[in-house]
């Protein structure tokens, strides 16, 4: 007794692809997950293999649609009448604009380690000498990340002059 498997859905990652599994399997509806060993190990290979999909019985296809389109979901109670988010906490998850600019800056210099690393860590070092005639502030967390930035882009900018220079 073969029974084709049609897809009914696909999902960029695997957890909502295993959610999903889960709920046609509580409901007794038999689903397979393809693809998601893939995209687990490597994600940017999901697209080339055409999305994680989930695989259901061709006599389930209308069940199984039927049930991962119902939106009835029901809030608990005590979760509806949760109590706001205090001004204290909502401030703590500020970032200010200098700081996004050397997080950028840092991780630039992070993957210059790796690739591209000349013109990585020139986007990365003008970042901070943009930030130096800008006249921001940055706040006490991120100055020793700055310094780390600085020293990681001038060591490997004099490290490829040295190379380069030799030559």
């Amino acid at each position: 007794m073969n029974q084709k498997l049609i897809t009914i859905a696909t999902f960029p990652n695997s957890v909502e692809a295993a959610l999903s599994k889960q709920l046609l399997e509580g409901v007794g509806i038999p689903a397979f997950v393809i693809n998601a060993d893939i995209a687990d190990v490597a994600w940017y290979y999901t697209i080339m293999v055409g999305w994680i999909k989930l695989k259901v019985r061709e006599c389930d296809v209308e069940n199984a649609v039927d049930i991962l389109t119902a939106t009835s979901v029901e809030l608990d109670e005590d979760i509806s009448q949760e109590m706001p988010i205090s001004s204290e906490e909502s401030e703590f998850n500020y970032i200010s604009k200098p700081d996004k600019i050397i997080d950028f800056a840092f991780r630039a210099s992070i993957i210059g380690l790796f690739s591209i690393p000349f013109l990585l860590h020139l986007y990365s070092l003008a970042l901070l000498i943009y930030l130096l005639f800008t006249g921001w502030h940055v706040s006490a967390n991120t100055q020793l990340k700055a310094l780390a930035t600085f020293l990681i882009n001038i060591s490997v900018m004099r490290f490829t002059w040295l190379i380069f220079s030799n030559s």
